[in-house]
């Protein structure tokens, strides 16, 4: 396939992820195939157990397929060795989880620059953008606070600008308002949207709350680890 305006940023083609309890098999992605353009803002919806997680973590490099294809930027996942896998993580995507994650010795601004430590950043250049980040997610106030000192929801923040630490293509958000109540959900979804829609990132939200579709500019549905459905809000 030849590159071009039209190639999308993310394509799967028949992907599968099976897991072995005992004797039986799970299937836990059933042939999965989806496109994803640059800038979308993607909202994959289901219950607990449909795969949403299970797609996620295969699109970041932190699984790999049982069957399938997963390409992003026309480069196939399934093909890179374990290296080139930590090069790709660390590079292009962005990852939020449910449960923030944070260094809770570390101060939101030290948590921040814990990325682009790896990145082999120049100490200045890392303070600059970590302070810069913060301030993008609203948290310019808070760079000295650790974990234990700041909300559920500007945990949440500080998760996103780490996120964005090394200038990822692509964030993937695993249930990013699941420990949150719904107006702080609702701030934080709104956060990721304006990332979305100002600086162009590539959002991908897995989440079984419906109202993260209001922010999505498209969303699939999964059940059993298959799309069942696919719309773009009105």
């Amino acid at each position: 396939m030849t590159m071009s305006e039209q190639t999308a940023l993310i394509r799967t083609q028949a992907l599968r992820r099976d897991f072995r309890m005992g004797q039986v098999v799970i299937h836990a992605l059933d042939g999965v195939s989806l496109e994803v353009q640059a800038g979308d803002f993607l909202g994959v919806m289901g219950p607990s157990g449909s795969g949403k997680s299970t797609l996620l973590y295969l699109l970041g490099g932190l699984d790999r397929p049982t069957a399938g294809h997963i390409w992003v930027n026309d480069q196939d996942l399934t093909a890179l060795d374990e290296n080139r896998l930590a090069r790709y993580r660390r590079r292009e995507i962005g990852f939020v989880f449910q449960t923030f994650n944070l260094v809770s010795t570390m101060t939101a601004l030290q948590n921040v620059e814990f990325p682009m430590l790896f990145a082999r950043v120049p100490l200045a250049q890392r303070r600059d953008r970590a302070r810069y980040l913060l301030e993008l997610v609203g948290l310019a106030g808070r760079t000295g606070h650790k974990p234990t000192e700041m909300s559920g929801g500007e945990q949440q923040r500080v998760a996103i600008a780490r996120a964005l630490a090394n200038d990822p293509v692509i964030i993937l958000a695993d249930e990013p308002t699941g420990n949150l109540d719904s107006r702080t959900g609702a701030q934080v979804m709104a956060t990721l949207a304006r990332l979305n829609q100002e600086q162009q990132r590539t959002v991908v939200v897995v989440s079984h709350d419906p109202s993260v579709a209001d922010h999505a500019s498209r969303y699939i549905r999964l059940l059993d680890g298959r799309i069942t459905d696919e719309s773009s809000p009105a």
